[in-house]
Order: C-alpha cells, then sequence, then structure tokens
C-alpha cells in the first residue's frame, strides 16, 4: 500500500531524501544540492510554486517528484527544472520501482494528489519515458529534437584519444603548441576555495557576455537570479560534498577559461563553461578545455562524462554517443491542450528560425531572416 501526497514544503536536505537518492536510479540533476538550490533560489522568482510529490511504503520514502506549480491563468504543472536541469526523471528506490510502477493505484492516487491542473510537462527526459508513463498513466511522449551526449571513457586517456579521429586530435595538438610559445603554459585545477569561486564565476560570466554577444542567444548566466543559483551550486560543491565543480584552465597562472559541472563517483556532467574568446580566438580553447576535462575525468577513474544537450557536432568528435530525449505531457482539460499544442508550435518556429539564421549564416550572409526563411521553405518543399 502506498501513500501518495504533494506539498509544497519538502526538505532535500532530509536524511530520507539523501537516503533515497544513494538507491535511486536518478541522476545528478536530482541530486539533494542541486533540487535545494533550485526551490530556494530560482522558484519564487520564476513564477513558480513548489509541488512535490512523495510516495511512501510502510512510512519509508520511497519515491519523489519534483514539480512546481506554474501562476498563470492556464494551471500548469513542471517539473522542477526551470530552466538549469538537462535531465528530468522521477526519483524512485531501485528496490521497489518495479513494485511501484506496476501498481495501477499509483497514477490515480499522484493525480488526486496534484488536484486541479490543466496541464503537466516533464521537458527532458533521457533514453526513455517508461517510467513516467507508468506513474503518470499514459501521458503523451514526444521524441524532442535534440539528444544528450555521453562519452564512455574506459581506463587509459591515451587509449580513448588514440579511438579519435586523426585530423580533430591533430587540430588540438597544433592549437596546444600554439599555445605553448612563448613559453605559455596551460594548466587546469579545480577550485575548493569559494572566494576564488566567486572570481572565477565573474570571469566566465564576461566571456560568455562576449561570446553570446555575437551567437543570438539567450544565456542565463547574464541574469542575476540563474547566476546567483550556479554560484551557490558551485559553492555547495565544494562546502557541502557536492555536486558542482567548479574548474579552471590557466596560461601561466592566469585565469582564461572556466567550467561548471557536477560529479558523481562515475560520472563527470557539462553544465557551463566560458573562455577568453577575445584574446584566444584562434586557440580553440574551449576544445581544448573540454579534452583536459576528459583526462582528469579518467584519471579520477571515472566512467563517463556527459556532454548533456545539444548538436554540436564537437561532440561527437570526443566520442560522445548519442542518447535520444523525450518529453511527457498530460493534459487534464481543453485548455492544456491549447496550452501544449502552442508551446509545440513555438518550439518547432523557433527550431526553424534557428535553421534560417545558421543556413543564412552559411549561405546568404547579408539577407533579412524573412528571405532566408522563405528560401528555406523553397528547398524544404
Amino acid at each position: 500500500m502506498y501513500v501518495v501526497d504533494c506539498s509544497e514544503r519538502f526538505d532535500w536536505l532530509s536524511d530520507e531524501y539523501e537516503s533515497l537518492y544513494a538507491s535511486a536510479t536518478a541522476t545528478l540533476f536530482q541530486h539533494p544540492n542541486w533540487l535545494n538550490e533550485i526551490y530556494a533560489t530560482l522558484a519564487e522568482g520564476m513564477g513558480a510554486d513548489p509541488a512535490v510529490v512523495t510516495i511512501r511504503s510502510d512510512g519509508r520514502l520511497v519515491a519523489v517528484l519534483p514539480l512546481v506549480r506554474r501562476r498563470g491563468r492556464v494551471r500548469r504543472l513542471e517539473f522542477a527544472d526551470l530552466g538549469v536541469s538537462d535531465y528530468t526523471v522521477p526519483v524512485i528506490a531501485a528496490d521497489v520501482e518495479a513494485a511501484l510502477l506496476a501498481d495501477p493505484s499509483v497514477p490515480k492516487a499522484i493525480r488526486h494528489a496534484l488536484g486541479p491542473a490543466d496541464l503537466l510537462t516533464v521537458p527532458k527526459v533521457p533514453a526513455s519515458a517508461t517510467r513516467l508513463t507508468a506513474l503518470l498513466g499514459g501521458p503523451d511522449v514526444v521524441r524532442l529534437q535534440y539528444d544528450a551526449h555521453v562519452i564512455e571513457l574506459g581506463t587509459s586517456f591515451e587509449d580513448w584519444r588514440s579511438a579519435r579521429d586523426l585530423d580533430f586530435t591533430r587540430h588540438l595538438d597544433n592549437k596546444r603548441k600554439r599555445i605553448g610559445r612563448k613559453q605559455r603554459v596551460l594548466a587546469l585545477r579545480e577550485l575548493k576555495d569559494v572566494d576564488e569561486i566567486d572570481g572565477a564565476f565573474a570571469l566566465m560570466r564576461e566571456f560568455r557576455r562576449s561570446r553570446f554577444s555575437d551567437r543570438r542567444a539567450i544565456d542565463l548566466v547574464q541574469d542575476p537570479e540563474y547566476y546567483e543559483f550556479y554560484r551557490r551550486a558551485a559553492h555547495d560543491g565544494a562546502t557541502k560534498g557536492g555536486p558542482g565543480s567548479t574548474t579552471v584552465l590557466t596560461i601561466n597562472d592566469e585565469i582564461v577559461g572556466v567550467s561548471f559541472g557536477l560529479s558523481d563517483s562515475s560520472r563527470d556532467l557539462f553544465v557551463l563553461i566560458g573562455y577568453d574568446f577575445d584574446r584566444y580566438r584562434n586557440y580553440s580553447l574551449g576544445l581544448v578545455m573540454v579534452e583536459e576535462l576528459i583526462k582528469v575525468s579518467i584519471a579520477n577513474g571515472k566512467t563517463y562524462h556527459d556532454l548533456t544537450l545539444g548538436h554540436e557536432g564537437y561532440k561527437q568528435d570526443f566520442g560522445a554517443e548519442a542518447t535520444p530525449m523525450f518529453a511527457v505531457h498530460m493534459t487534464k482539460t481543453p485548455v492544456g491542450w491549447a496550452a501544449k499544442t502552442a508551446a509545440a508550435q513555438n518550439t518547432a518556429a523557433r527550431h526553424f528560425a534557428k535553421r534560417a539564421l545558421a543556413y543564412r549564416d552559411e549561405h546568404l550572409r547579408g539577407r533579412g531572416l524573412s528571405e532566408v526563411m522563405a528560401s528555406l521553405r523553397g528547398r524544404r518543399g
């Protein structure tokens, strides 16, 4: 018999959640410290109220769905990623997962606990949505237009590198030689001091401001609330045992690159990177830094280096395998159906506009976006 509840209050740093997380098939984005910062730092400012679904068996916490209830005319429930979590999965104790997912009373109990709502959305589900469909009782599942990218490392950096494309490794070698001229020494180190982390984050923000100004993209790091979230998550990594990890790339002890990711005993996961593009635009610092991070992952005995979401070709160059991503939607009213349809159309429009901008940059420099979109429609038809 399972007891299902939905509450605005939940202690992510409690012993019971830490115990559940340690025994669950979850990701680093469901880590206690990460979720605690999402709810404490981001939710209020993003117009989101906590709606945490808990499932207990004989008093023991066996599953959690970290949700938020969005404020607005549409009664919308969402997984609590708020733009910062790349993987959204339920947290279920491994020893009860099969029985829990097979119990037909659980989806009904979850829907009852959630109360009135028009739409429930879980936006970034890796590999398979089977567990969520079982928990929610037959929601819609959509294959997303992007993948996750995970590198399986092996035990030797030399072996891993020898399996890469020779032209790619030669490119990196040439960039390293250029960096090494004029007695420049390249080094990578992880930061543990919070003052050093703050200084590195300020640099990363400036590096990214310059880089993103030419890319027509929104950089969450420039938003004060998101910046504070990432900074606090980095502090947690240094002072509370994870999962955040802040690393700097230096040339002659001067910081030229900053990376923030999440880590556990088997995996390092990429979240943010910024580097001095203005001064080192021809040195491929981003690629060099990724390779340095992979080298450290292998040296530390990690099994995976996770480059997370996107279409970027460099991820395949590093040997990443694509993992499909899904979104799960449960519409409960006509208003919810309309909201889901509008969101899908908006996503498709944004995807097409990005393709148009990329095509213009490559083939039609100087033309307006409307001309390029018309050209693309002609090619597609």
